[in-house]
């Protein structure tokens, strides 16, 4: 059933629910009914196939599920709601997370984007995958203009998205990664693509227009500049190499090894 169609039929079944006090989401014919006992779950059930069998629809089994959100994830438009926790102050949340489909369908999309055989300038690679990111981007962010949304209606939301960064943040290096063995064009590899980690780094990727998802994510949604997402991804990437230092120090060994700094001389003479 197309999107248009479902509203124009289902509405009935909006009023419906909503007069016998039943709180339900619905986008075209996807729909959610939520209940606080099993007696009104078995009400919302009834109410729901008498309509539908009224408009000369059903229930498709197979899609429906009744779910204890205490302790049951479900998904529903493309998002994993993970159940109810505890954070760190005691107080109820969930976590929302794109489907694992949708991730791996970015990561496929980018991986078909940068197939080695190619042959392009930098640039070229860049305007390959960056509407792929936009796209999923905006389809995640989603989640963020409905938390502000329900924020404006006085609604308090326990909905967390943290993880949502994490994720993207994880794709961004994917992304890295692909194109810096698309951009060595000879006998591309993925020891060759780690040697220039050191040059063809975040700031170099974004200085070539690559939009990073994590702060496109940012800035839909908090407004986050790009100069001050690519400081933040400095500093971060500055106090995990102080770290990797230190450990190194503990075990009486040295990070810049005579054996580092030529595979970094060589990743920086073969970038010229």
């Amino acid at each position: 059933m197309s999107p248009l169609l479902a509203n124009t039929y289902l509405n009935e079944l909006d009023w419906e629910l909503d007069l016998n006090g039943l709180r339900f989401v619905r986008y075209a014919d996807d729909f959610l009914i939520f209940a606080k006992s099993k007696e009104e779950i078995q009400k919302a059930i009834g109410i729901t196939k008498a309509k539908l069998k009224e408009l000369g629809l059903e229930i498709a089994e197979g899609k429906t599920k009744v779910v204890n959100f205490k302790k049951d994830d479900f998904d529903f438009l493309g998002f994993t709601f993970q159940h109810w926790t505890m954070n760190k102050k005691g107080k109820p949340v969930f976590f929302v997370v794109p489907k694992e489909e949708s991730i791996k369908d970015f990561r496929l999309k980018i991986k078909r984007k940068t197939p080695k055989k190619l042959t392009l300038d930098k640039v070229e690679w860049v305007n390959r995958v960056n509407p792929i990111i936009r796209g999923k981007v905006n389809y995640y962010v989603l989640v963020i203009d409905a938390i502000k949304e329900n924020t404006e209606l006085g609604q308090k939301s326990h909905c967390v998205t943290r993880k949502i960064r994490r994720m993207l943040d994880s794709l961004d290096g994917y992304i890295r990664r692909r194109l810096r063995v698309a951009f060595i064009h000879k006998h591309p590899s993925q020891i060759k693509e780690y040697k220039m980690r050191y040059k063809w780094n975040n700031e170099f990727f974004i200085a070539i227009k690559l939009i990073p998802s994590l702060w496109l994510y940012l800035n839909k949604a908090y407004g986050q500049t790009l100069e001050d997402f690519a400081m933040d991804k400095k500093t971060k990437s500055k106090r995990k190499y102080e770290l990797a230092k230190l450990r190194f120090q503990m075990k009486g060994e040295e990070y810049f090894s005579s054996l580092r700094l030529q595979k970094m001389q060589n990743a920086w003479n073969a970038s010229h």
